[in-house]
């Protein structure tokens, strides 16, 4: 679950080094603390566990006397000087002390200070356990400054794709993507909540497991035995600050602003809590919903009793305040802005909220049209619900019904072609359903009939690509009244290589839902096109992405899809990561374009992987192969995509090479180019040969890749170490070129330094040359699996050295407050040591100086990760 954060920990104690664990306790660091002792015991270390406790906080190397053997030989009239030395003789019989202090903050002062001279000499680790600085008294800095860690670890909130990690360890197995999105925004980004749901939901029977996953019997996952949950979370807080939570829960989410001037005590006791949540909507305003979202599920669950009126009176009040509400005043601004800063969400726990934001603004449009049906079957309404039913994750059993239940004598004739589609998707998930709608729509309006023959080459090409057949169809295709057979035309030929004119890619009017999302892929793949083309990435990135209550969520799925692959071609790994992240928590799958789904999941898998999230990678790759049978054109829209990561994450560079070379070569002759691309450049940067580069080279001739060829140049002369190097790299113009040739030459070195190859001193030159003028563009495919790498840290200054690892996880101004240094100060520092070890990212500075032995007296021969 936290194999990351495992790691580092479990690194820095083989090193003899502290390390301070920056977290609050609900983003899972008790369960971390407890596979931390296990490993450390299985390594042979000795692991003393301190608890520092506000009871205990004024007296006397009270935590010492409950932690140690020797505790009651700690009188409280001791000085520190006198409890260090008791402490030493008892760790001097035990190999390899850690002592992990949990709530460091809470150590009382004498505790503190015979402490921190153990950790100073280097025989003794420890790792300190704090919540974030901002919350801690003047009097539990000092303690924090004294108990200096060489090291920071800072665990954020759970992640969506985490949920998945959290499946397979309670469940030995996946969920359904409506849990998984369900229990994500149910917990806000809470491990301990998630976890905790996951387990009383099995225990209660509402999940039942398939072959490959589990799902939900029910429509809400909340059951009785969450409620001690939320009773210990509420059990801190007085009455008034209760029935305000109470009062959220029941509407969902305030306005921020308007929620803090109603009560400012009460709501930042309930922020300083942690049990409200900020974030913003889709329209980007900021609103305040309960953290974790359980709390409302827990109040909407209680009985109508005197809390429950309570609350809605407040309600009552909230309204008549608003809407006399005269503007802010001003003694009420900093109490604001301190509300903001210090409980703002992180981007996992945003997604959180904004994902039971929509959840709930789907829920509600599901009643309403369900509603609706029930009253008046016809064609009109049973349309609507159909399509709200898509978009709820509930979609297979309740559709059958309403199709069923649906005249099509009554349908008009586009309503009549929409029927018979969702009877084509129900199909597709093997669903013996009579074609009714089809035979009907062939019958009664022939004209419409051409547009059922696209949706069967549309779906015949997402699997076996450009045949002859489909070629003859897009020479002969006829025309249907809604463009829905031109729309399908344009998207074959565009991503089978056609590059497009505005026109023929644009949304004809009146188009159909599944219309308009074919279309937006056509229209998003082409942008991209000319975006890379042109080296214009950056402004195609600037437009908005968003999604409002009541929209359709697959065009922003499209969106998102699409600009994470841009990103990564432009190195930029962490935004791609996120914006995936986001994507995927706010929504169920979509039967409509399930391939985009799964497709996902495998770029989220391998994002995660170069971020050296294994344990994510590893889980979403699983919970991909529930769809193996979705296949469409578009990079990873295919298993073998999947299959290729999976190898990868064993360390099998080679292997995974060859998988993704034979995957470019199927692709290229199913006309699927761009997936052909992104397969052949991961099997080159796995594997470079001059087989790869051939592929390369033919994806290459067609239009929308034809910026490749100075690339493909340049890999060609660093495969085959020429002098030149630099000749080729001045070709290369565009950012995306630049970044990839980047890439390209890192893991042509590599390959070459595990096969024995020594460059020449002209070519050494050159590549040396070459990585300098990379600095700002490279972010290399990982090799975190199946090496540590170390640089060239000798040459950094001691200053350099202490301030390279606060870099993974501290901004420059944070690091200049805890060092006692200007900011321009810490930004020189940094500077000068990227360039001494020639890499361009803050992450791998601070992994180089981490790896790298105290005292480095051989040269290192690997490359960063």
């Amino acid at each position: 679950m936290r194999a990351k954060e495992l790691s580092k920990l479990l690194h820095h104690a083989r090193r003899h080094e502290s390390v301070r664990l920056v977290s609050s306790k609900e983003f899972g660091r008790t369960t971390l603390l407890e596979e931390l002792e296990a490993a450390l015991n299985a390594q042979g270390f000795t692991v003393i566990r301190i608890a520092g406790e506000p009871a205990l906080a004024n007296t006397r190397y009270g935590a010492l006397r409950q932690a140690l053997s020797s505790g009651d030989r700690l009188a409280p009239q001791m000085t520190p000087s006198e409890a260090r030395d008791i402490v030493a003789i008892e760790l001097s019989g035990s190999p390899s002390p850690v002592i992990i202090i949990d709530d460091a903050e809470w150590l009382d002062l004498y505790s503190a200070e015979a402490l921190a001279p153990l950790f100073q000499r280097g025989g003794v680790s420890g790792v300190f356990v704090t919540p974030p600085f901002q919350n801690l008294s003047a009097e539990q800095r000092v303690i924090s400054h004294m108990l200096r860690a060489e090291a920071r670890v800072e665990l954020s909130a759970l992640s969506f794709e985490q949920v998945g990690v959290l499946s397979q360890r309670f469940l030995q197995g996946n969920v359904s993507p409506e849990i998984t999105s369900e229990i994500f925004s149910m917990s806000s980004g809470i491990t301990g909540v998630a976890a905790d749901i996951l387990r009383t939901t099995q225990a209660a029977g509402q999940l039942v497991q398939h072959p490959d996953r589990w799902i939900s019997t029910e429509r809400s996952l909340w059951n009785k035995g969450l409620e001690e949950i939320i009773e210990r979370l509420l059990a801190p807080l007085d009455d008034t600050s209760i029935r305000l939570l109470h009062a959220l829960s029941l509407v969902g989410d305030l306005a921020a602003e308007e929620f803090q001037n109603f009560d400012p005590v009460s709501a930042d006791r309930l922020s300083r809590s942690g049990l409200v949540t900020v974030f913003r909507d889709p329209q980007g305003r900021s609103r305040v919903s309960p953290r974790p979202a359980l709390v409302a599920d827990y109040f909407r669950q209680r009985p109508i009793d005197l809390q429950h009126i309570a609350a809605r009176e407040l309600l009552g009040r909230f309204a008549a305040n608003l809407k006399a509400r005269p503007e802010p005043t001003a003694d009420l601004t900093s109490l604001r802005a301190d509300f903001y800063s210090m409980h703002s969400d992180t981007e996992e726990t945003h997604n959180a909220g904004l994902a039971r934001f929509l959840r709930e603004q789907t829920e509600h449009r599901l009643v309403l049209s369900g509603r609706e049906w029930r009253r008046n079957q016809d064609p009109t309404r049973a349309l609507a619900y159909l399509d709200t039913l898509l978009q709820s994750g509930t979609y297979v059993a309740t559709a059958v019904e309403v199709l069923e239940r649906t005249s099509p004598e009554a349908a008009t004739d586009s309503e009549l072609l929409q029927l018979a589609l969702h009877e084509q998707i129900l199909r597709q998930q093997n669903i013996a359903l009579p074609l009714r709608h089809s035979e009907a729509l062939r019958k009664l309006h022939p004209n419409f009939a051409p547009a059922l023959d696209a949706y069967d080459m549309y779906l015949l090409f997402g699997r076996e690509g450009l045949k002859p057949e489909i070629k003859r169809w897009l020479k002969q295709s006829k025309t249907d009244p809604v463009g829905f057979s031109r729309t399908i035309a344009a998207y074959i030929r565009t991503t089978s290589g056609d590059v497009l004119s505005e026109a023929e890619i644009a949304e004809p009017s009146g188009s159909l839902p599944i219309q308009r999302v074919i279309s937006e892929q056509s229209r998003l793949v082409t942008l991209a096109h000319r975006a890379v083309a042109m080296d214009a990435v950056e402004e195609f990135l600037t437009d908005p992405l968003s999604l409002g209550p009541g929209d359709d969520p697959v065009p922003f799925l499209v969106n998102s899809y699409v600009r994470a692959q841009l990103l990564l071609g432009i190195g930029r790994v962490t935004e791609a990561r996120q914006i995936l992240s986001q994507a995927l928590s706010i929504g169920d799958l979509d039967l409509r374009y399930g391939a985009l789904y799964a497709a996902m999941l495998r770029w989220s898998a391998f994002l995660h992987f170069r971020d050296g999230r294994s344990d994510i990678a590893t889980a979403l790759l699983s919970e991909s192969k529930g769809y193996a049978a979705l296949r469409g054109p578009l990079p990873a829209m295919r298993p073998e995509f999947g299959d290729a990561l999976e190898v990868l994450l064993t360390g099998d560079r080679q292997a995974a090479g060859q998988i993704f070379y034979s995957e470019a070569l199927e692709c290229y002759e199913h006309s699927f180019f761009d997936a052909a691309w992104s397969s052949a450049r991961f099997a080159f940067q796995l594997a470079p040969s001059e087989d790869t580069l051939a592929i390369l080279e033919r994806i290459g001739a067609k239009d929308p890749f034809v910026w490749t060829k100075p690339l493909i140049r340049f890999a060609r002369a660093a495969l085959h170490q020429d002098p030149k190097l630099m000749v080729h790299l001045g070709e290369l113009v565009t950012q995306s070129e630049l970044t990839t040739a980047a890439d390209f030459l890192e893991d042509v070195e590599y390959s070459q330094q595990e096969a024995g190859i020594i460059p020449s001193g002209d070519y050494a030159r050159a590549a040396s040359e070459a990585h300098q003028s990379f600095q700002i563009y490279r972010e290399p495919l990982s090799h975190v699996v199946v090496r540590e790498p170390v640089r060239w840290v000798e040459t950094l200054t001691p200053r350099e050295r202490e301030i390279a690892p606060l870099t993974a996880t501290l901004s420059n101004r944070e690091i200049a407050e805890r060092l006692t240094l200007s900011v321009r100060t810490v930004e020189n520092h940094i500077a000068r040591s990227m360039k001494k070890l020639g890499i361009s990212s803050r992450g791998e500075l601070s992994a180089a100086v981490s790896n790298a032995p105290k005292s480095a007296g051989s040269t290192p021969t690997g490359a960063v990760a």
